[in-house]
């Protein structure tokens, strides 16, 4: 569950309200030999209370999937994110409306299928396919990643192309020393069908943790192939840790490009 409270500067709106909260059920079966069947189903609250999604007909689901996971590796189905976004992009996901991903994410997909191989001296990969257009039969979209963790360093890279419309590379790493943790990515998003959304895209953050807090500052230099200014975000936030479930931010972020600069506040308890 949270709630978070946000002040956009020359809205002529105070502090809006907003709500991401989700209800997840998670089942398991040990199958014997190595095998597990698994599934998850992660309902948005809110869209169920409020607005429906309208981009699909599980308006409700955030996610949707099972699947086979032992020693040939994991095999997944269903309705989930990809691995650009859900596994790449996320390193930049700050609390509350502090976002500073890269344009371009396309969200949770239906009727995806999705293999991730085993770990091996910290290398594993993972492909693949979703169907984008809407009531699709064919996977008209695939997405390649390579990921490598060691100690403290990560790296992770993502490659998908959309049929439909565009192709993204995104290229991620962080590195942790103590209480510091700096992360950098860059992602190049082309659209065939209109240049002007092209974006080339650079991330940086950094989280320091003192005790019960961390701080964070990052920062988003949106450049368009085209030459049109995109949009510059920096961002830095305070979180504090009452517990492992419950936690409390506040933050604020500078969008050049809208000339807007935003204030949140807001808690989140995990249940």
């Amino acid at each position: 569950v949270e709630q978070t409270f946000t002040d956009t500067a020359g809205t002529g709106s105070a502090w809006t309200g907003s709500t991401d909260s989700s209800l997840t059920f998670k089942a398991s079966e040990d199958l014997g030999n190595g095998l597990t069947a698994f599934a998850q189903i992660t309902l948005d609250t809110d869209a169920i209370n409020g607005a429906a999604d309208t981009t699909t007909n599980q308006s409700s689901e955030k996610d949707s999937k099972l699947g086979l996971k032992g020693g040939f590796g994991t095999l997944v189905m269903g309705r989930m994110e990809d691995f650009t976004e859900g596994k790449v992009m996320s390193m930049m996901t700050l609390n509350g409306t502090g976002a500073i991903e890269a344009t371009g994410n396309t969200g949770r997909t239906d009727d995806a299928i999705a293999y991730v191989s085993p770990t091996v001296n910290g290398l594993h990969v993972g492909v693949a396919g979703y169907a984008v257009t809407a009531d699709s039969d064919a996977i008209d979209a695939t997405d390649m990643a390579i990921f490598y963790d060691n100690g403290p360093l990560s790296v992770k890279i993502a490659q998908e192309k959309n049929d439909n419309a565009a192709e993204s590379l995104a290229i991620g790493a962080s590195y942790a020393m103590g209480d510091v943790k700096v992360s950098a990515l860059h992602v190049n998003r082309k659209d065939d069908s209109d240049s002007t959304v092209d974006h080339n895209d650079v991330m940086l953050r950094l989280d320091y943790t003192m005790g019960s807090n961390k701080f964070t500052i990052a920062s988003l230099d949106d450049e368009q192939t085209t030459g049109i200014d995109g949009t510059d975000v920096t961002a830095v936030e305070l979180t504090h840790s009452f517990s492992s479930r419950t936690s409390a931010y506040i933050g604020a972020t500078d969008s050049k490009a809208a000339n807007a600069d935003t204030t949140y506040v807001g808690m989140i308890h995990k249940f």
